[in-house]
């Protein structure tokens, strides 16, 4: 058997667009989130999150069958989202609104929904270990 082809750099610059495409919406994600529509704020970027990062890994791991081409789109987003939404800013200012709480219950949607997806999505895609013949354990 031949082992398969090591990936061109043009499936790399693939994965670097896509790890840019989770930084880019990440950033959307977080300005998104006091969205309203009148009174009533609309939830459009927890939706946002999560299918964010499932595809978005998903599509790494279509061009590169590596599970490090998998996580940078996820890490990137993840990166962002922390930066522009949890840590204050030097004048005390966040991206990410703390009040009132509607708006908070959706600020925890985009980084635990986001987060949870993107983190589920690459254990569903991470192979397992390979068996070890001989390692003693019979079923």
């Amino acid at each position: 058997m031949s082992e398969p082809a090591a990936p061109a750099a043009l499936e790399w610059a693939g994965v670097a667009l896509l790890a840019l495409s989770g930084a880019l919406a990440g950033l959307l994600e977080t300005l998104l989130v006091p969205l309203y529509a009148g009174s009533v704020i609309v939830p459009v970027s927890v939706v946002l999150a999560i299918v964010s990062n499932m595809v978005l890994p998903r599509l790494a791991r279509a061009l590169v069958p590596r599970t490090s081409a998998a996580i940078a789109p996820f890490l990137t987003w993840l990166v962002v989202v922390v930066l522009f939404g949890v840590l204050a800013r030097p004048e005390g200012d966040v991206v990410l609104p703390g009040s009132p709480a509607s708006v908070q219950y959706v600020v925890y949607g985009v980084i635990f929904g986001g987060a949870l997806a993107g983190t589920a999505t690459l254990v569903m895609m991470t192979p397992p270990p390979p068996s070890r013949k001989g390692s003693g354990v019979s079923r």
